[in-house]
């Protein structure tokens, strides 16, 4: 078989999810995609009917069970412009074994008939047309049956599986293993999503995931989110072959934030502003000022949940390799718009920092390519030699962190 590396993000949005940027169409989906440097994208939100035919309508196939924008505005951006696979999160709420437990997964379709399909049972549970992120009143193996009823090629697996109240193993409401969620449906989970408060490291002590992949996606609610997590895949651009190197396990690596940058990564508890590590936690799991519960983060359920600790991986060329049976080389960067922001002592958003990403992006191809790849010198030529400096070092591992807790994003800092 060919060798195949394919940069993917499975997991984001559209404007018609909650919380979403109205600029989040079609073409912004597409154009920013080739910013970024990725070359297939989740078609996302696939259950919500307008949007389902807003994007039949775009689409043409451009392999088997993939899609590509059918009229691009111009031929550079027909040349760049990624590959869509279809890819929806949804949240799973129910009760079992006396609790309340609400789940996100991620469910793959291999064609539109199938999603139409899929969204035509689940309206019978909800009105589809409120989010697209729909919260379906099913358990998660139930999903998955309705999914396989459909079309038996379809796909499921956990989204952001630590995140407290929506992650499989979340302290608020998820289970200790896959199986007490996922039932007779366990051994078709194919990979474990890590969310941004977690890293493959931080997963390879957890026997539970077994061999599954590891992979990492942005769950981007804006178009500058996307590719802040990204999984390359040794996988062609269609539908079977990337299913297959899900249940395959063949990553190649996963592009991943610090896990610290999450927003829930340590205890702690927001209104009073305590943050704390797992040893730093009262037995009570109460907050030390107020007494109310604390929202038990990320690292916290990883140290419940690890049955031991894996080495530390070793920096190399870039990637950080683990000795683990399952580990496969991850990269940790920190968004190319915060790097500039930083150099530049401005917001993120101004305009000032936009003309230097830009520059950057057009003189490179794409973000990846100056996070990754561009060397120094070309780097200070394009921009300047502070931004060069603060590049390389995040690449080197340079950095300085401090982390997030109970839904408070944590930062990054590169060090020069």
């Amino acid at each position: 078989m060919a060798f195949h590396r394919l940069v993917a993000d499975l997991h984001l949005h559209s404007r018609f999810s909650m919380a979403t940027s109205p600029q989040l169409n079609i073409e912004s989906l597409a154009a920013t995609a080739a910013e970024k440097g990725i070359g297939l994208l989740a078609a996302p939100d696939f259950t919500h009917p307008a949007w389902r035919e807003e994007m039949r309508s775009a689409f043409e196939p451009s392999g088997e069970g993939v899609y590509r924008l059918r009229n691009p505005h111009n031929g550079h951006a027909a040349a760049k412009s990624p590959d869509f696979i279809l890819v929806t999160e949804i949240s799973c709420i129910w009760r079992q074994s006396d609790r309340s437990r609400r789940v996100h997964v991620l469910l793959m379709a291999p064609s539109f008939e199938t999603a139409d399909s899929v969204s035509e049972t689940l309206a019978n549970y909800q009105r589809l047309e409120s989010d697209g992120r729909p919260m379906i009143k099913l358990s998660a193996c139930d999903l998955y049956s309705l999914a396989l009823d459909a079309d038996p090629r379809c796909v499921v697996f956990p989204a952001h599986i630590w995140t407290p109240w929506y992650g499989v193993y979340g302290s608020k409401s998820g289970f200790d293993s896959l199986e007490e969620c996922f039932g007779e449906h366990a051994a078709r989970v194919p990979a474990v999503e890590t969310g941004l408060s977690s890293d493959p490291h931080m997963n390879w002590g957890v026997s539970d995931i077994g061999d599954r992949a590891i992979v990492s996606f942005s769950d981007a609610h804006s178009a500058q989110t996307m590719g802040r997590e990204l999984t390359v895949l040794d996988a062609a651009p269609d539908y079977d072959s990337v299913r297959s190197a899900l249940f395959e396990n063949r990553v190649l690596e996963t592009v991943e934030f610090h896990p610290e940058h999450g927003k829930y990564h340590l205890n702690g508890h927001r209104k009073c502003g305590v943050r704390l590590a797992p040893a730093e936690t009262p037995p009570d799991g109460r907050c030390p000022a107020c007494k109310r519960p604390l929202t038990l983060g990320v690292a916290h359920r990883v140290s419940e949940l690890s049955d031991h600790t894996p080495e530390s991986p070793v920096l190399k060329d870039g990637l950080l390799h683990g000795v683990e049976p399952n580990s496969r080389p991850y990269r940790q960067l920190v968004p190319l718009r915060e790097l500039v922001a930083q150099g530049l002592n401005a917001g993120a958003g101004t305009k000032k920092v936009t003309a230097v990403c830009q520059a950057l992006i057009h003189e490179f191809e794409s973000e990846m390519n100056v996070l990754i790849s561009a060397p120094r010198d070309d780097l200070a030529r394009v921009s300047e030699a502070r931004m060069a400096d603060l590049i390389i070092a995040v690449r080197e591992g340079r950095v300085e962190v401090q982390a997030g807790y109970d839904g408070v994003y944590g930062t990054v800092s590169a060090l020069t």
